[in-house]
């Protein structure tokens, strides 16, 4: 062979890039996207990407742009009866032993579970939604309407589905009682919470009625604060739109991202209720938009001196598909939260997002 033709060979293969196969006996699929959010508030919210509520007080403006809600994940399984999902996404605050958040943003643990089915039942075991959410408001901000109507958040647990009847469908699970990280307040109450849900189809039309209950109990003084809920969901598609909504009533929420973050020990325990509706008009497979409100309303005579006492968020959006894997999105969202002895505070927010889809 000619040397010059094995010496061009030879750095041909030395300049190739390694590759790395991984193998495994499941199916593994690999699934996620990239998202980057613009977001511009004319006076001011609480925290940074969330969108949670008017902050008192202030009237600075804010402009931030991130890429931390980005995430992937995998769906396993082994092609019969049992299946898992572990995904991630880079919205997490380091807690501290105490709870307290930090200001270094790292790997959040979204979701990871093992899933058992077999005939008309199923068992979980890991962390994922709570088990009474139906459904989220399609809101670009992620943290989809929380203290504004829509009760969710993630936590460990072990619950069980059992389907009686075509189309209904009944879970039980005993959960995490805090959705922090850390060992926070309400896990030092050895006990865990309690959640149920009825789901029931209709042709389209999907109803649900769910139900927790559990304690917590105060690191400092040992006092006991019960949590407790009773949630209604429906989603009703008609044709190109989609109706969907939300009510909830209970006391102590804060886990559920319901309560304005109100916890009250003994006697004190906070009410609220609250909700969300929404509509959906699907214009094509590439073009959708959304027009969305809610609202939580603890009792204000529970509610501690400067404490929030209301607030409501009111918000359009509209979504573009391109290139069958690129989405752009624009929302508008107002928000108004009132205070206990303070001045009501408002709002306007701007959210320009795009996302790639893999």
């Amino acid at each position: 062979m000619n040397k010059k033709i094995l010496f061009i060979m030879l750095l041909a293969a030395a300049a190739a890039p390694a590759r790395c196969e991984m193998t495994s006996k499941f199916k593994a699929d690999f699934y996620g996207f990239i998202k980057t959010d613009a977001i511009y508030s004319d006076h001011g919210t609480t925290t940074n990407e969330y969108r949670a509520y008017a902050a008192s007080g202030r009237k600075d403006r804010a402009f931030r742009t991130s890429a931390r809600a980005s995430r992937f994940g995998f769906n396993i399984s082994t092609g019969a009866a049992v299946s898992g999902k572990i995904e991630a996404d880079f919205l997490g605050l380091t807690d501290s032993v105490g709870g307290t958040a930090s200001t270094t943003a790292d790997l959040r643990l979204r979701h990871a579970y093992v899933l058992v089915k077999t005939g008309k039942a199923e068992f979980l075991a890991g962390q994922t939604f709570y088990p009474v959410m139906l459904l989220l408001p399609e809101t670009l901000n992620d943290y989809l309407l929380g203290n504004s109507g829509a009760l969710w958040s993630r936590a460990p647990q072990v619950s069980a589905a059992y389907s009686p009847l075509e189309k209904l469908k009944l879970t039980a699970a005993v959960v995490r009682p805090t959705a922090k990280l850390t060992d926070a307040e309400g896990t030092h109450s050895a006990l865990p919470g309690f959640q149920g849900r009825a789901e029931k189809e209709f042709g389209k039309v999907k109803v649900s009625l769910g139900a927790a209950a559990g304690i917590w109990k105060s690191t400092s003084t040992q006092k006991t604060a019960d949590t407790s809920l009773v949630i209604a969901a429906v989603s009703a598609p008609l044709g190109a739109f989609t109706f969907s909504g939300e009510a909830w009533t209970g006391r102590n929420l804060s886990d559920f991202l319901g309560g304005l973050g109100n916890t009250g020990y003994g006697d004190k325990a906070v009410p609220a209720k609250g909700g969300f509706a929404g509509v959906k008009y699907k214009a094509s497979d590439a073009l959708w938009f959304n027009a969305i409100c809610g609202v939580d309303d603890p009792d204000n005579d529970k509610v501690l001196t400067k404490g929030k006492t209301r607030n409501a968020t009111a918000l359009v959006n509209a979504v573009a598909k391109f290139y069958d894997s690129v989405e752009v999105g624009l929302e508008a969202a107002s928000l108004e939260t009132r205070y206990k002895d303070l001045p009501a505070r408002s709002a306007m927010n701007y959210q320009f997002s795009v996302k790639f889809i893999f």
